[in-house]
């Protein structure tokens, strides 16, 4: 899954990819950044082909389907919330939610990293005696050179009876790769920057060829480290979330 993410300068997009390089900047793409602990229902910059123009803007990251009568996400039999903040790949073409989109509105999500939480063993000593125990170790994933990336997203814009626009949009996830695979058994699927045009042209509907880039990014092209337990309350963002320290410190 794909639950927090990084980004921290919006504009590293046009300096970091040439296709992206003539993008419209639609309203405060930027205004909220730096990001460093991303959290879903916040408002962040994606890039998405709209009115005919490939632009960045904010959306908000829950899907909030545009066939909504109220504008809120759809809700099981419960009546909570469905998490849509991650659609699975092996599935997006099934799903109730998911489908219309993976059809016709797909965009791309530019991260400097995301966090996922590891379970490890630790040993504490508890009134006197070692007692076992499985803590949630976070862990920052990047690119080898700490470069931008881009995740592969869906989008979705519901309008009020006034036409005002509420867009949003989630993050596609996959099987893990070799990295990921001893911190988690999902991660975000990142897109090449070869496959940009064609995962962004609207007018392409092929299941088939959308779904083979929806695989793990390359394991050696990634590197995961440990980060303090600051990040695992969303309500802590700054720079001190990136940064790495021993695994032992970070759990206290």
């Amino acid at each position: 899954m794909c639950g927090r993410y990084a980004i921290i300068d919006g504009k590293k997009i046009f300096l970091s990819f040439d296709k992206l390089k003539d993008l419209e900047v639609r309203g405060q793409a930027f205004e909220m950044l730096p990001r460093y602990n991303a959290a879903p229902t916040d408002s962040l910059p994606i890039i998405a082909m709209r009115h005919k123009k490939l632009g960045v803007e904010r959306m908000r990251w829950w899907l909030t389907p545009h066939t909504s009568v109220d504008g809120k996400p759809l809700t099981g039999a419960d009546n909570r919330p469905l998490s849509a903040f991650n659609a699975k790949s092996e599935t997006i073409e099934t799903t109730r939610l998911f489908a219309p989109y993976f059809q016709n509105a797909r965009c791309l999500v530019p991260a400097d990293a995301f966090y996922e939480w590891k379970k490890i063993n630790v040993t504490k000593e508890v009134r006197g005696k070692r007692k076992d125990f499985i803590e949630r170790q976070p862990m920052a994933i990047r690119m080898l050179n700490d470069r931008m990336f881009m995740f592969a997203g869906l989008f979705s814009v519901w309008r009020n009876e006034h036409g005002e626009e509420f867009p949003s949009f989630a993050i596609i996830t996959t099987e893990a790769n070799e990295l990921m695979k001893p911190i988690h058994n999902r991660m975000p699927v990142i897109l090449d920057e070869r496959d940009f045009d064609e995962w962004l042209d609207r007018d392409n509907k092929s299941i088939g060829d959308l779904k083979k880039l929806l695989v793990p990014y390359p394991a050696e092209k990634m590197k995961a480290y440990p980060v303090a337990k600051f990040v695992s309350s969303s309500r802590n963002d700054g720079p001190e979330c990136l940064e790495p320290v021993k695994a032992e410190e970070s759990l206290f």
